[in-house]
């Protein structure tokens, strides 16, 4: 079985009640899946950390707070099969410890995953999209009030993963997905890219307007860091950099970012998981 690596960082002295965040937040994977076998995967745990423009591997970041996971086993063991279809919920809590403030969480219920897989042909998995009752993760308070929900987007550009954000009354704010290519059916490969660090070759989902033709809102995006040669090889953890949007005036900031946070998850679990 997988268990819980050290983290990036050391905690903070004290907890915080509240989690303060500024132009983005880093989240890190904190369950190594070096153990993994077929369907024995963990729950998956994660850290929060201050915001870093150019992170490497070699930054020691703070620990702010901290999500833990909590989902049935037969979801779990689902989830290379069928990515975001299991039921979840995600604990964030001030600190490293699982004792922490709760501070909110993110929940999502039994849904369609984002696509099934058809078999494992001699070049890889061979999948199917999915078009109906798909991934979402719904952001609630420590009171249990909907702040945002984040949902899986299917349209005829079926291999593109999209996303879009919704506020508590169900408007829709941003969509988030990467650039593309091929009349937007294909994700647009990058290489470098004049990127450094954590982000040379990695493809970046941008947030977007929520209208076409979904324009970028400056450079706000969610991207999957190169998180070094162990995380990245041997213990399969994440390192994901979320750069919140500027344009939050006439918005709900603290609503946005921490629904945000939730889109970094459901990104994960229907498109990184899979592959781990």
């Amino acid at each position: 079985m997988a268990n819980n690596a050290t983290v990036i960082g050391q905690a903070v002295e004290e907890a915080p009640e509240q989690m303060t965040m500024g132009d983005g937040v880093m989240v890190f994977q904190k369950t190594s899946q070096c153990c993994r076998c077929c369907c024995l995967q963990p729950n998956i745990h994660w850290t929060l950390h201050d915001y870093v423009e150019n992170w490497g591997v070699s930054d020691q970041l703070p620990v702010m707070a901290s999500m833990w996971e909590s989902s049935p086993y037969v979801g779990r063991c689902c989830s290379y099969c069928y990515p975001g279809f299991r039921k979840t919920t995600w604990e964030v809590r001030g600190g490293a410890s699982e004792t922490g403030p709760v501070l909110f969480k993110h929940e999502k219920n039994w849904t369609m995953p984002s696509c099934f897989l058809l078999w494992l042909s001699d070049s890889g998995p061979v999948r199917l999209p999915c078009c109906c009752c798909l991934p979402y993760v719904e952001t609630v308070d420590n009171q249990g009030r909907l702040l945002g929900r984040s949902q899986y987007i299917c349209d005829g550009c079926l291999f593109v993963p999209k996303y879009d954000l919704l506020d508590k009354d169900g408007n829709r704010l941003y969509r988030v997905r990467p650039d593309t290519c091929v009349a937007g059916c294909c994700i647009k490969c990058k290489c470098c890219d004049g990127q450094k660090k954590g982000k040379c070759c990695r493809v970046p989902f941008l947030v977007r307007k929520p209208d076409p033709p979904y324009e970028p809102v400056g450079d706000a995006q969610i991207t999957d860091l190169w998180a070094g040669a162990m995380n990245e090889c041997c213990t399969n953890r994440e390192m994901y950099q979320v750069k919140f949007p500027q344009d939050l005036s006439q918005k709900d900031p603290e609503a946005v970012k921490k629904s945000l946070i939730g889109m970094t998850l459901l990104v994960d679990i229907t498109f990184n998981e899979q592959d781990e």
